[in-house]
């Protein structure tokens, strides 16, 4: 069961709408499934694209190493990663507002869920909802959640929608939606060659620094 402190919920947020941002490949389905399990009264829209109204509404934003996203980007349409690919994919990224998460991190209305601490461990999730939202989530219904989206049971559920450009209007879960490598973290640097990994860096050194990776 989970305990709402109206209190804590009503203070800048009230019940409002709760808007999921994220740059793609960061876990963000993930947590918008959370969002939907423990808010199932309030709407919740995901989007890869910010916009300054979102300003209005909490917001729940999920980051990841940058290269790492790339990759399992690249993979979930079973590409390989040449440097025509890896181009199309700094592009796509921007206009996903990957550099949007630098400006907004710090706004009272934002929540930023780090992948790399909650890729093995949703309690970080859970405990950081709680903490922003002002409210209490069981030890049952963590478990329900957990045992409904890890990733071996994502990657059973959407292996009947086959490609990627098939996928579940509810949940927002693809076909391919896991990894062949099930999201791990520092898979990038089997997946790049160091000379791609080099250039890599040097596009996000800024993401990268400001956000405590390498």
């Amino acid at each position: 069961m989970i305990k709402i402190l109206k209190k804590a919920v009503r203070g800048i947020f009230g019940e409002k709408k709760i808007i999921q941002f994220s740059p793609p490949r960061t876990g963000s389905t993930l947590v918008f499934n959370v969002l939907r399990e423990i808010f199932p009264k309030r709407r919740i829209d995901k989007s890869h694209n910010y916009e300054p109204k979102f300003e209005k509404y909490p917001v729940v934003v999920t980051y990841r190493h940058p290269l790492d996203a790339m990759a399992s980007s690249i993979q979930r349409y079973g590409r390989t990663p040449t440097d025509e690919e890896i181009e199309k994919q700094i592009k796509e990224f921007e206009e996903n507002s990957l550099w949007d998460i630098l400006s907004i991190r710090h706004h009272s209305n934002v929540l930023m869920l780090k992948y790399e601490e909650f890729y093995e461990d949703y309690d970080y999730i859970f405990d950081a909802l709680e903490k922003f939202f002002g409210l209490t989530i069981s030890a049952e219904k963590r478990r329900e959640i957990t045992n409904r989206y890890n990733i071996e049971a994502v990657d059973e559920q959407v292996r009947e929608y086959g490609d990627f450009q098939t996928y579940d209007t509810v949940t927002q879960l693809h076909g391919r939606h896991i990894s062949t490598y099930k999201g791990g973290v520092n898979y990038y640097r089997e997946f790049f060659s160091p000379e791609q990994i080099d250039y890599l860096k040097k596009v996000y050194a800024k993401l990268l620094a400001e956000f405590g990776y390498d």
